[in-house]
C-alpha cells in the first residue's frame, strides 16, 4: 500500500480516541499539542488521562462506544485490545467519510502515523509504511541527531524574511532566488556557533533585511 503524506491542520478541531490506556495516553497528548479538541471514550481512563479529564483538558462524553460518539468528529484513533470492537469503528468510521487510525493494525487504517522529528516549526516524518515501526524508529533516532536546535532558529527566521520580502511584490522567481541563498548560505553553521550577531550580518547582505536575530 502506497500513503500519501499529509499535515492536517487539526486546530479546534473535534478528535476522538476510543480507548483509555497508556497508548491512548499517548494519542491524546499528540492530538492536544497539535490543539486539538479532544474526546476520549472508554470505561477506564490512565491516570495520566484522568489527570488531562480533571484538568478539563479532554472530555470523555461515553463510557461505551456507539457510532453516536462520531457525532461532529474530523478524525479517530482506537487504541483498544478489542479486535471487534477496532473493526466497528473501522466500518462505522468509514460509513461516514471519517478518517480513522486504528492502533497496530494498518490492514483497518486509512492513515497510519509516522515517527515525527521535531525542531520548532520543523517537522520532519519518516514512514515505513506500516511496516517496520522499529526502522522508522532508528531512522528517527538518526534524524534527531542530524537536525538540531540550529535548524529551528533557521525556521523562525525564513518565516520573517517569507513575510517582509513577500510584501515588496517582486516577481516569485526573485523571491525565490533571496530564499535559496540564504538556506543555501553559511547561516546554518553560523547558528551552531552561536554568533547571532554573525547571523543577522548575512541576513543583511544576502536580502537587505534586518532582523532582530534572538536565540531560542
Amino acid at each position: 500500500m502506497k500513503y500519501y503524506p499529509v499535515f492536517f491542520d487539526l486546530r479546534e478541531k473535534v478528535c476522538l480516541v476510543v480507548g483509555g490506556g497508556a497508548v491512548s495516553e499517548r494519542k491524546v497528548q499528540r492530538l492536544l499539542e497539535c490543539g486539538a479538541s479532544v474526546r476520549v471514550v472508554s470505561k477506564s481512563l490512565s491516570a495520566g488521562l484522568q489527570c488531562l479529564l480533571d484538568q478539563k483538558q479532554i472530555q470523555c462524553p461515553a463510557v461505551r462506544y456507539s457510532p453516536n460518539c462520531l457525532d461532529g468528529v474530523f478524525l479517530v484513533v482506537c487504541a483498544t485490545d478489542d479486535k471487534a470492537m477496532n473493526e466497528q469503528v473501522m466500518r462505522d468510521c468509514r460509513s461516514r467519510g471519517i478518517p480513522v487510525n486504528v492502533v497496530d493494525d494498518p490492514e483497518l487504517c486509512d492513515f497510519i502515523l509516522p515517527s515525527i522529528v521535531e525542531q520548532g516549526d520543523l517537522t520532519i516524518a519518516v514512514s515505513t509504511g506500516g511496516k517496520s515501526p522499529a526502522l522508522a524508529k532508528c531512522l528517527r533516532e538518526e534524524l534527531e541527531c542530524r537536525y538540531g536546535p540550529e535548524y529551528r532558529e533557521m525556521v523562525d527566521i525564513m518565516g520573517e524574511l517569507r513575510k517582509r520580502i513577500v510584501a515588496r511584490g517582486r516577481p516569485t522567481e526573485e523571491n525565490r532566488t533571496l530564499f535559496e541563498a540564504v538556506v543555501y548560505s553559511d547561516i546554518l553553521e553560523l547558528l551552531r556557533r552561536g554568533d547571532l550577531e554573525g547571523v543577522r550580518v548575512r541576513v543583511r547582505e544576502l536580502t537587505g533585511e534586518d532582523l532582530e536575530i534572538k536565540a531560542t
